[in-house]
């Protein structure tokens, strides 16, 4: 027989039931709802992030050559004798977003491919280690795609400004790429041990490239590049020479300087294509943090292919 305590203790255990499936429900829909809310918030910090890479990325290429213009006129004025470096950097915050930014002279700085045909691996290899320091020289891994061909049976691709027949314009070097990326350069493994992996590259490679025509600008090439390309043609002392010759006169022309101070006439030649005045290749490394949240960083290189159009590479971690 069912007592009246005994109904009361029946409806409290149900009560009690009821109130704990209640407090488990709520407290999963509080739980969803905040993971949705979390969702939301990381999708809209990544749609910021992508789109303020995607922004930035085609304001500043775009502009590329007129802002290293720009800055090769003041390092003119402040010391004429001394080159800009080959790369510009700065931080750009929008709203929660910081990009990191790093554009880069791509034709400015030392091209591994052109040295690795021009040279071989060793010489690569060695030019290599000398920019980037002995800290991250334990990551320098080349892997190189193909076998080097000696510059002077490359074919000669002419530059887009040869369309009206002069003989003075610049010619591109036709050399199969034998970097075609950094994972081919470094083991990135490594270097993530050493130098704190992938985040590490922008600032290892300011003075190095796989991309470009295979020419060095040496209007706005470091001594170390310059001397790295031309001691490839003529003796080291030659390459000082040529250095030294073009630091105390910055306003002469390539042609005057290797007249004047390369008396072979095949050197010449081969300097004149292993070397150039201009850029038109330019690469930027994007990094965008917010707090708390993961980094996107991209990095992309505009370059001219053989018709003189402009193409784009890109590599997104």
């Amino acid at each position: 027989m069912v007592t009246k305590r005994n109904r009361h203790a029946y409806v409290m255990l149900v009560v009690i039931s009821v109130s704990v499936l209640m407090i488990t429900l709520l407290s999963a829909l509080a739980n969803l709802s905040l993971r949705r809310g979390l969702e939301a918030v990381d999708a809209e910090r990544s749609l910021q992030q992508r789109w303020g890479a995607i922004t930035l990325e085609r304001a500043l290429l775009s502009q590329a050559p007129k802002l290293f213009e720009t800055r090769k006129a003041l390092a003119a004025e402040q010391d004429p004798g001394q080159p800009a470096e080959p790369f510009l950097r700065t931080a750009i915050t929008l709203r929660d977003v910081t990009f990191d930014v790093l554009l880069g002279d791509e034709d400015a700085k030392l091209n591994l491919n052109a040295l690795y045909h021009q040279s071989g691996e060793v010489d690569a290899a060695r030019a290599a280690m000398e920019i980037i320091g002995p800290g991250a020289g334990r990551a320098l891994k080349l892997l190189p795609a193909v076998k080097p061909i000696a510059m002077d049976q490359a074919s000669l691709g002419q530059n887009n400004r040869d369309q009206g027949g002069d003989e003075d314009a610049e010619q591109e070097i036709g050399l199969p790429l034998a970097f075609r990326s950094w994972g081919e350069v470094f083991d990135l493994r490594t270097l993530s041990e050493t130098s704190g992996g992938p985040a590490a590259l922008p600032n290892l490679t300011t003075g190095m490239t796989c991309w470009g025509n295979g020419q060095l600008n040496f209007r706005r090439a470091s001594d170390e590049a310059i001397l790295a390309v031309a001691g490839t043609v003529v003796q080291d002392g030659g390459a000082q020479r040529l250095l030294t010759r073009y630091r105390s006169s910055p306003t002469a022309t390539l042609a005057v300087l290797l007249q004047s101070e390369v008396a072979s006439q095949r050197e010449r030649d081969l300097l004149a294509r292993l070397l150039s005045e201009t850029s038109s290749n330019f690469s930027i490394w994007l990094d965008a943090s917010t707090r708390g949240g993961r980094s996107l960083r991209r990095f992309t290189v505009q370059f001219r292919d053989a018709e003189g159009d402009t193409r784009y590479s890109r590599f997104v971690d």
